[in-house]
């Protein structure tokens, strides 16, 4: 009997560890980090989470049909740090986005830019951190300057 109400929990648990271990997944074994696409569409759904933050757009192709198309964030906390919420992006926006496309050609990228229909654009943590490090490091320079 203490056998079956140890496993009662073990079972359980390991569902619970195996269901989070497949949501996250390395890039490159999904990704082609060789190539870069962009798709045009409407958005459907932004969802601000982690491990990764996920939107959803149709996207109609030349010949009229709509297909459903799946772009893959970095997590909310990366995010997050450059300014990114749950309403950076809304449902029935407009938007183009560059990105890496998978290895198997399915409908699904990696998210490196989206440009907004009235031209902004919305970029990945990293290049956003890179720009405001350097203006940091660009203001302290004119401090220093200024004070010599």
């Amino acid at each position: 009997m203490r056998l079956l109400r140890e496993w009662f929990f073990v079972i359980p648990t390991l569902v619970v560890c195996v269901a989070v271990a497949s949501a996250h997944h390395a890039f490159s074994p999904v990704y082609d980090e060789k190539r870069v696409i962009t798709v045009a569409g409407v958005v459907t759904q932004f969802k601000f989470m982690n491990p990764h933050a996920m939107m959803f757009m149709d996207v109609t192709d030349d010949s009229g049909k709509v297909a459903k198309w799946t772009v893959e964030f970095a997590g909310r906390l990366n995010l997050s740090e450059v300014g990114w919420s749950a309403d950076s992006v809304k449902a029935g926006e407009r938007i183009t986005v560059t990105g890496n496309p998978t290895h198997t050609g399915s409908p699904r990228i990696f998210f490196r830019r989206l440009v907004r229909a009235d031209g902004t654009e919305l970029l990945p943590a990293g290049p956003q951190r890179l720009k405001s490090i350097e203006e940091e490091r660009r203001q302290r320079a004119a401090q220093r300057n200024q004070q010599k």
